[in-house]
């Protein structure tokens, strides 16, 4: 008789072991014919981008790009075997890409400065999680920021550049002056030297 496992360790021991079956069956099914295939789909959806994958990205490096749109391999290997699965999850996916237009034409009738993120997953039974991050803010106040920075800027490059020009000035005048005490200093001693000096005595 083998044994298993001792205790609950052996049933950890035993999913884990599952598990890591099903991660390497799974990277099996993500073959160049799911593929080709998420091609057929796209061009059903083309507003949104999809591509195969595990689970529901909260990071996508595109802002303001199209809603991503993660398809389980398995369920892309049923949809292409199953007529029904392929048509429900085909609606699934253009649902998700009618709520995508939605989304963007509130934000822009909102008349503000969006970045959005937007993501989607479905997994192998067909049922779909959604993640989005949005930050707006006003086109009006970010142009008058904008402005006002730039204003800024030209003012402390302006105010630089005055700094600079009166400096230099100061310099000159101080050479001009430093020569100017050389010289009277110079005459003074030129005229001491020519100083005479006499004396009348009479008798």
């Amino acid at each position: 008789m083998a044994i298993s496992g001792i205790g609950s360790y052996g049933n950890v021991y035993g999913n884990l072991h599952a598990l890591q079956n099903n991660v390497k069956e799974d990277s099996k099914i993500c073959t160049e014919s799911n593929e080709k295939y998420l091609d057929k789909l796209q061009e059903k959806a083309p507003y949104v981008r999809l591509e195969a994958g595990y689970g529901l990205k909260t990071k996508v490096k595109e802002k303001n790009g199209p809603g991503v749109v993660t398809i389980h391999p398995k369920l892309l290997e049923k949809m292409k075997n199953d007529p029904e699965a392929e048509k429900r999850c085909t609606q699934t996916i253009k649902d998700i890409e009618r709520a995508e237009k939605t989304a963007d034409a509130y934000y822009n009738a909102l008349g503000g400065c969006v970045e959005r993120t937007s993501t989607w997953y479905i997994d192998e039974n067909g049922k779909f999680y959604h993640f989005a991050h949005t930050v707006r803010d006003d086109k009006l106040n970010k142009k008058l920021r904008l402005e006002s920075q730039k204003n800024r800027e030209k003012q402390i490059e302006k105010i630089r550049e005055n700094t600079c020009k009166k400096a230099e000035e100061l310099a000159e005048q101080l050479e001009e002056k430093a020569k100017e005490d050389v010289e009277i200093g110079q005459a003074a001693v030129g005229q001491g030297n020519m100083t005479g000096f006499s004396m009348d005595i009479m008798v």
